[in-house]
C-alpha cells in the first residue's frame, strides 16, 4: 500500500508524506538493526565451527549493518530535506 501511494504520486500533494516516509524508514532501520545484531551473534557462534560458514556469516553481518546505516541515513535525509 505504501508503494502504491508512492507510485501514484501522493507524496507530491501532501506535506505529511515526508513524516510518514521518515517514520517508515526509521522503523525499518530499527528492525534491520535487530536483525544485524542477531546475525552478528550467529557469526560469533559459528566462529569455532566451519570456516566457510563463518566467512558467509561475516559477509552477511557486514552487509546487514551497511543496510541498517543506509536506512537510518535515508530516514534522516527525508525528514530534514
Amino acid at each position: 500500500m505504501f508503494l502504491l501511494s508512492y507510485l501514484f504520486g501522493f507524496y507530491k500533494r501532501f506535506e505529511s508524506w515526508r513524516v510518514l516516509d521518515s517514520l517508515y524508514h526509521g522503523t525499518t532501520g530499527i528492525l534491520y538493526m535487530s536483525a544485524a545484531v542477531l546475525q552478528a551473534h550467529a557469526t560469533i557462534v559459528s566462529e569455532s565451527q566451519n570456516l566457510d560458514k563463518y566467512m558467509t556469516n561475516t559477509a552477511a553481518t557486514f552487509f546487514a549493518f551497511i543496510t541498517t546505516l543506509l536506512y537510518v541515513l535515508h530516514a534522516f535525509s527525508i525528514y530534514y530535506h
